[in-house]
């Protein structure tokens, strides 16, 4: 700064002022050449020292004071452009840069602080905000859509012509989860995404105008291996088909009804295996079902797939009755298994809760009516309906692929009415209904 101040000329003219004298005698040259040069290191050293902060000076005392010696003009502009300069830094870390390096960096950091720039600040990491999906469809007031219960988001997207993340985000903006776009959906949310795109919508199949009649609950009968399940099913019906079964362990969902003799109403049951290889049957069973009937043995307690059962249930939403099986066995220790029940959450009616607890016995045959009761007294409280006429829906419980017939599946008709000849869509399969069988293997329109 102060060799901007005082410049190269300003510099060169304050050595001429003190070196470039008149001629004088020899005897005084000397003594002149001496009083110059400490009045021209005094006042270079004021003016560095009053406009640079850290600058040395180079003392001018090993100059040597003869005649032949002493500066010229040009000695003087040498003398400050080479290594021994008047003027140094002490301490700058951009010494050794070179001075188109020192012109760059000028050049570069000349506009920091010019009008409307602003000085740095450290990087701030604002949030992450997802653009704005665009919008497919319209939303035109003509557009209208025709929507049913049990089809699924995919198919709704198609309809409405909307994108399915923005339909995704609207179910989880209102509360509902929908883990793949095959899932199925209510006609109600259908409804509600339609209205949430601005979509006139039109139901298909509604209970408006058809005949709506109490219907027999669907039970599934949940427990771990081995804890009397198909037994207690074989005692319902009055059959033996655990004795049929490889090893003893159910290996299919199978599902029949049984005709209650003491009340003269039926009642839709789904049993499922307990082994633990078979987790994603118990899972279905408990999605299609009404009502969940947990069967604990008493001499064994509560197992893990009895756990496994007990989570599949409330998953689902759905109602259990705890039916201790083997009550019957020199072993067998009932309150322990309701302690155990207590301990996993499961609010008996013993206790102040609302679940039913039965002692039955499978092979003798004991506690089967109150076990009945049970089960139609928590179907009174759901008040169970369905529409009898129109086109069928139904839940395929199980599917396999026979030599002889074909394509079989096994169903379980929730509304409406199925006949043989009718087309059907599974999904995104469709196909004809070339026969209906029922429980028995009957031959039915």
């Amino acid at each position: 700064m102060a060799l901007r101040h005082l410049g190269k000329k300003g510099i060169q003219a304050s050595f001429k002022r003190g070196f470039v004298l008149p001629r004088v005698a020899e005897s005084t040259e000397t003594q002149i050449s001496s009083t110059v040069l400490r009045i021209s290191s005094e006042s270079v050293s004021f003016s560095l020292a009053r406009y640079i902060n850290g600058f040395g000076f180079s003392s001018l005392s090993n100059w040597s004071s003869t005649r032949e010696s002493f500066p010229t003009e040009t000695s003087i502009r040498y003398f400050h452009a080479s290594r021994e300069t008047l003027a140094r830094r002490k301490e700058d870390p951009d010494h050794a840069l070179s001075h188109r390096e020192r012109k760059k960096q000028t050049v570069r950091t000349k506009g920091k602080f010019s009008k409307g720039a602003k000085p740095d600040k450290p990087p701030v990491e604002a949030p992450y905000v997802p653009p704005r999906l665009k919008r497919l469809a319209k939303g035109l007031p003509e557009k209208t859509v025709d929507i049913f219960e049990g089809m699924t988001l995919l198919e709704l997207s198609k309809r409405t012509g909307e994108l399915l993340s923005i339909l995704q985000s609207i179910l989880v903006n209102v509360g509902e989860t929908v883990t793949s776009e095959f899932d199925t959906i209510s006609v109600d949310v259908a409804e509600l995404l339609a209205m949430e795109i601005g979509i006139n919508v039109r139901r298909q199949h509604t209970t408006e105008g058809s005949e709506i009649l109490p219907r027999p609950p669907v039970v599934t009968v949940m427990g771990h291996v081995d804890h009397g399940k198909t037994s207690l099913l074989d005692a319902l019906r009055n059959t033996s088909v655990a004795a049929r079964e490889a090893g003893g362990i159910t290996q299919h969902v199978g599902a029949f009804v049984v005709g209650m003799p003491d009340s003269g109403t039926s009642i839709t049951f789904l049993d499922t295996p307990g082994h633990a290889a078979f987790s994603e049957m118990r899972a279905r069973g408990a999605a299609v079902t009404d009502i969940v009937v947990l069967v604990v043995a008493a001499d064994d307690g509560v197992m893990p797939q009895t756990l496994e059962a007990i989570a599949h249930a409330r998953l689902a939403n759905v109602p259990i009755v705890v039916a201790i099986n083997k009550c019957d066995k020199a072993g067998a220790n009932p309150e322990r298994i309701k302690n155990q029940l207590t301990a996993e959450g499961i609010e008996l009616e013993d206790i102040g809760g609302n679940v039913q607890v039965v002692e039955v016995s499978a092979i003798k045959s004991t506690g089967l009516d109150k076990l009945e009761e049970a089960l139609l007294l928590q179907a009174v409280d759901m008040e169970l309906k369905a529409r009898v006429d129109g086109p069928a829906q139904a839940y395929v419980v199980e599917a396999r692929l026979d030599k002889g017939r074909g394509p079989l599946a096994t169903i379980i008709v929730k509304a409406g009415t199925l006949v043989s000849g009718h087309h059907v869509v599974i999904g995104f399969q469709w196909g004809r209904l070339r026969a209906i069988r029922d429980m028995t293997g009957k031959l039915t329109d």
